[in-house]
């Protein structure tokens, strides 16, 4: 029979391009069908252009390296031939039973060789989680890869003459179940691969957002089937209609290249709402980044100077200079500290400070909207619910990062995380400097006695966070991996009713901090007080009932020594925590709402039970916890909540800021404000993206103002950006 033509590199660029150009009509179609695209009919048009451009082209890189590889693996495989030899019915009667069953032999014992493979990398990749060091973790696990092959071949060739042996036995003619032999593996693979598909849908992987990957990889076996299709007929040949069909998608991935920017919602939806395009963009600009800082002029990537590597998204704005290092828009200028609270009226009373003990309870990813006191239909808190109810309860309060190595740090020290002192902020777990002022150090100074309870990983990975901390108990804490199924609450309890005793018999006031870390993932059915189902979300709200329950004889026990007559007991979160709203699981991705929300109780004396709409900041619990008692906070970029506790005097109208550092395990740069009418505007300074978000119209941050006026909202733009300016990197 004669055999077909190898692919030619034109063949198969071209039947890459082609579907990968599909690919990306069908992205946008979809995203265009669901809404989550919504412009005029031109930018719609030209929004398809970019997706089919930009796809098409990204497409044509692939396809130069699938026309390196494929010609060469078809002519020594030769899979057409193999398969009819070995597969066919019909090309199996003309086959000895011998060369079937030998084909069959070594695709099982291939097959089942993985299973020791797989074995050893996964007690080496165990074990490897566990060295504190990088480089001998990475030269581990490259030590495991080699031991891995050498088990494999070590198994492989007596498994080969196992089944060699086995299918001679039951199979002498070649056959089985009225099959070629060979099919046995072959469906097998397809029987495994179905399974492994069912179960990997089943698995929140959310929390990486890898649909990009998938999509390339779905058109790259578009790419492979088309080839195989069409191979050596019309549509692959160098004719008119293939080369009209190439030029014009690499001139639509070219333009696109050159404007992108010049259709307003392309980089936003291409960035954050698509798969196969986000792939494609975040490619493509990487390799047009000429001076290597980190963004590209190109493709709206952000840089102002290509050429220059000091200038740039990622670069520190130097104030006052005449340059705009970091390309947004302006030169830096100098920060001005926090407008002061208007003084009070002559007649109108002022706040009295009391010299109160403060018990502040901090719930780890804690959503509000998951508690019974915001609204929640499920019984999750009814213990907390309870206890807010002779409590002030803030409606709208944001948390300033959303993962807990930045957002602790800024609760206890009142400042947003990029203007903390840190170590080396660029670090997954950044130490702080001896010049930061934590809430603990200021009550210290101040007189009283402070003491934190815990078991949780971090408090040891940043030794810094404990200065002015007169006793911290963290016993009980594991390594990150085994806090992940850690259920610290039975523990934690007793160890907080204990000290509350010892503390309310002492004659110095206290300052009692105490984290529960329980709500974090991952998360555990926990039976032994309340199930909601199996579902991720109902597994989250098991957690937070688990630690309303525990959280009950702290209630008791503050009840039990008559503290609540003066102490003032604060209840909040450092983050909240996203069910897939924008894509994403979990948390320390995004500032959108589901992550950056939490709940803020505060019950103190002579503070009437009420809710406050007013937005507020959890940099603002510092100078408040601090002036309640008389004390200063100097170094807090927060503002006192004592007007809206006590209903005395009027704080000052400001924005409220909260950031998504770059770190090593998350490279990517988010920095938002909200302002006091529900107004958000995100800058996502990576993928030089803007939104903005009418809160109160849209909680749930769908609709971005943007997309129908360009020009929605530039004064909160302009404090934003003079925000990002002020940083002060480190």
């Amino acid at each position: 029979m004669r055999q077909k033509p190898l692919p030619s590199p034109f063949a198969t660029a071209l039947a890459s391009v082609v579907a990968f150009a599909l690919a990306g009509l069908v992205e946008f179609g979809w995203l265009a069908f669901t809404g989550a695209v919504e412009a005029p009919p031109a930018q719609l048009a030209r929004l398809a252009a970019h997706f089919v451009g930009l796809a098409g082209t990204f497409g044509a890189c692939v396809g130069l390296l699938l026309a390196i590889i494929v010609p060469p693996l078809v002519a020594i495989a030769r899979p057409g031939r193999w398969l009819r030899t070995y597969v066919s019915p019909r090309g199996s009667d003309q086959t000895p039973a011998t060369a079937l069953n030998r084909a069959a032999a070594w695709g099982l014992a291939a097959l089942v060789t993985l299973g020791p493979i797989g074995l050893v990398a996964a007690v080496g990749g165990y074990l490897a989680h566990g060295f504190n060091q990088r480089m001998l973790a990475t030269a581990f696990v490259g030590l495991v890869a080699v031991g891995a092959l050498g088990v494999g071949l070590l198994v492989l060739f007596p498994l080969r003459a196992a089944f060699g042996w086995m299918f001679r036995s039951i199979a002498p003619d070649g056959r089985l179940f009225g099959l070629p032999t060979p099919a046995l593996p072959i469906l097998t693979v397809l029987a495994v691969g179905v399974a492994c598909a069912l179960r990997i849908a089943q698995i929140d992987l959310g929390a990486y957002k890898l649909g990009g990957y998938f999509a390339v990889a779905a058109a790259v076996l578009l790419s492979l089937l088309l080839l195989g299709l069409w191979r050596g007929r019309g549509p692959f040949r160098a004719g008119p209609a293939a080369v009209v069909t190439l030029a014009l998608v690499l001139g639509l991935g070219g333009w696109t290249i050159v404007s992108l920017e010049r259709t307003p919602i392309a980089p936003r939806v291409l960035a954050l709402d698509a798969h196969l395009g986000r792939v494609a963009l975040q490619s493509f600009r990487a390799a047009l980044d000429f001076d290597g800082d980190g963004a590209s002029a190109l493709l709206a990537g952000g840089d102002c100077a290509e050429g220059d590597p000091t200038i740039g998204p990622h670069a520190r704005d130097i104030p006052g200079n005449g340059i705009d290092e970091n390309c947004q828009g302006g030169d830096a200028q100098p920060e001005a500290p926090p407008p002061p609270p208007p003084p009070p009226e002559p007649d109108e009373p002022r706040y009295e400070a009391q010299k109160l003990n403060v018990v502040f309870v901090l719930i780890d990813t804690l959503r509000p909207d998951h508690l019974g006191l915001y609204g929640y239909a499920r019984e999750t808190s009814p213990n907390i619910d309870a206890w807010a109810e002779d409590a002030v309860v803030f409606e709208k309060v944001f948390a300033h990062a959303p993962n807990t190595p930045r957002s602790t740090p800024s609760i206890l020290i009142g400042r947003y995380p990029s203007r903390i002192a840190w170590d080396k902020r660029y670090k997954n777990y950044s130490d702080l400097k001896p010049e930061n002022e934590s809430i603990f150090e200021i009550f210290q100074a101040g007189g009283w006695r402070t003491e934190a309870i815990s078991a949780h990983w971090y408090f040891e990975r940043a030794p810094g966070i404990k200065d002015g901390v007169d006793l911290w108990d963290n016993r009980g804490f594991l390594t990150i991996k085994e806090s992940n199924t850690q259920s610290a609450a039975p523990d934690l309890t007793p160890r907080v009713v204990e000290r509350l005793g010892a503390l309310a018999g002492g004659e110095q006031p206290f300052f009692l901090f105490v984290h529960y870390f329980d709500p974090h993932g991952r998360y555990m059915q926990q039976k032994s007080v309340r199930t909601f189902g199996k579902k991720l979300m109902d597994k989250y709200d098991s957690e937070i009932a688990f630690v309303d329950h525990h959280l009950q004889p702290v209630f008791d026990a503050l009840a039990e020594h008559g503290l609540y007559e003066n102490t003032a007991v604060v209840l909040t979160s450092d983050h909240g925590e996203a069910f897939k709203e924008h894509g994403f699981y979990f948390h320390g991705r995004t500032i959108y709402d589901e992550e950056i929300r939490v709940p803020l109780l505060i019950r103190a004396p002579g503070a009437e039970p009420k809710r406050v709409e007013r937005p507020v900041a959890l940099v603002d619990l510092v100078p408040t916890l601090a002036e309640m008692v008389g004390l200063k906070a100097e170094k807090a970029l927060g503002h006192s909540l004592i007007p809206l506790l006590y209903g005395i005097g009027e704080m000052a109208e400001r924005l409220i800021f909260m950031e998504q550092l770059p770190y090593p395990n998350y490279k990517t740069h988010i920095v938002g404000a909200v302002s006091p009418e529900g107004i958000k505007v995100i800058r996502n300074v990576t993928d030089n993206v803007t939104e903005i978000y009418d809160l109160n119209a849209d909680p749930g941050e769908k609709t971005n103002l943007l997309d129908a006026d360009p020009g929605a909202h530039e004064a909160l733009r302009d404090r934003l950006l003079q925000f990002i300016d002020a940083d002060p990197g480190g």
